[in-house]
């Protein structure tokens, strides 16, 4: 329900002003229990307007859901966030010749792994428009028996694409079932995220936007594969949104307890960044504030999310170019904290 008018107006002027860049995108935020949304541009070549239901690959937005499937685990005291990865794999030589990594290293990028698996940097440039396709469970895991740390664990950040794609492979390795059926049980059906797969299902395809290059050429969709858990999900604003409502109201609904671990700050990267289960936890530039957020990209989509917890605000950004959509996310952001206008551009 759109009942905030000053909120709608700032969410149709973002939306609107970013269609300049973008083939089409859909821009939804929360403030104080309200919410809007709207779309702008194409979803795809049909020319239909993209809206809170149609459907984008979210790219690394998807870390955040395989870090709050960790956090629901942690929860029930299944396992904590100092046990070594290397338990869910006994295929492994032990102990590897290495100190050990945590499942709290992974949901970090603490852990010194490296961005990617072993191998996938002469995939991608074999098949460009699909990095990832074919890369099984064994072969992440085979990759990390062979793999050295770049760095002691804990003490430097960075980013690992591997790093959380191997927590996600060890989480449904524990649970005894694949990544995808683990997030559906464990994040997205508890809370209500129909629209968030990692496959697209046959009644959710004729919302499916079309992914598109930076020079809005239509680009085929990534493959993820064993790397899902770092990239692979599907969503809709409307989905994202429901998602970091929940973020926001943690007693009210399913997960209580791990939505209030997964905002906990974990590791510091530098001055300006801290790092929770997943999410990035920086200051809010020209304000007091700070946000919690994620982005992501993929070959033909950009997405954001991000949220002020004190302040219950809330911005989703989904486009279907390659271009960083970031900056609008933030702007809106410091738009509905602050009360400041919204850029134009």
């Amino acid at each position: 329900m759109e009942l905030d008018g000053d909120l709608a107006d700032r969410v149709r002027r973002t939306a609107e002003a970013q269609a300049r860049r973008h083939r089409g995108l859909v821009v939804a935020a929360v403030r104080g229990g309200e919410t809007a949304v709207h779309g702008a541009g194409s979803a795809g070549g049909g020319g239909t307007v993209p809206d809170g239901r149609t459907l984008f690959q979210i790219g690394s937005v998807t870390k955040v859901f395989t870090t709050l499937a960790l956090a629901a685990a942690v929860t029930r005291g299944e396992l904590a966030l100092d046990t070594p990865v290397d338990a869910s794999f006994p295929e492994l030589s032990s102990p590897l010749p290495r100190p050990a990594i945590t499942t709290a290293h992974l949901a970090t990028h603490s852990s010194g792994l490296p961005r990617l698996p072993p191998g996938v940097l002469l995939r991608g440039l074999r098949q460009r428009s699909d990095p990832y396709r074919g890369l099984s469970p064994e072969d992440l895991v085979a990759g990390y028996g062979r793999c050295r740390s770049g760095a002691r664990p804990g003490r430097r950040f960075r980013y690992s694409n591997f790093g959380v794609a191997l927590l996600g492979q060890a989480l449904a390795r524990r649970a005894g079932t694949s990544w995808e059926r683990l997030v559906a049980d464990e994040v997205t059906g508890p809370l209500g995220l129909r629209d968030t797969v990692a496959d697209v299902r046959p009644d959710q395809q004729d919302r499916r936007a079309t992914g598109h290059s930076a020079r809005r050429r239509p680009v085929p969709d990534w493959t993820l594969d064993a790397v899902a858990p770092a990239g692979g999900l599907w969503s809709t604003a409307d989905d994202v949104l429901t998602f970091l409502r929940a973020h926001l109201e943690p007693g009210d609904g399913a997960l209580p307890d791990a939505l209030r671990l997964v905002q906990q700050p974990r590791f510091r990267a530098n001055r300006w960044l801290q790092v929770c289960l997943g999410w990035m936890l920086t200051p809010l530039r020209g304000t007091e504030h700070s946000v919690l957020w994620h982005n992501g990209g993929t070959g033909g989509f950009f997405s954001f999310a991000g949220f002020q917890p004190q302040l219950g605000v809330g911005v989703v950004v989904l486009s279907n170019t390659a271009r960083s959509v970031d900056r609008a996310g933030m702007e809106l952001m410091t738009a509905l904290v602050t009360g400041a206008g919204v850029p134009s551009s």
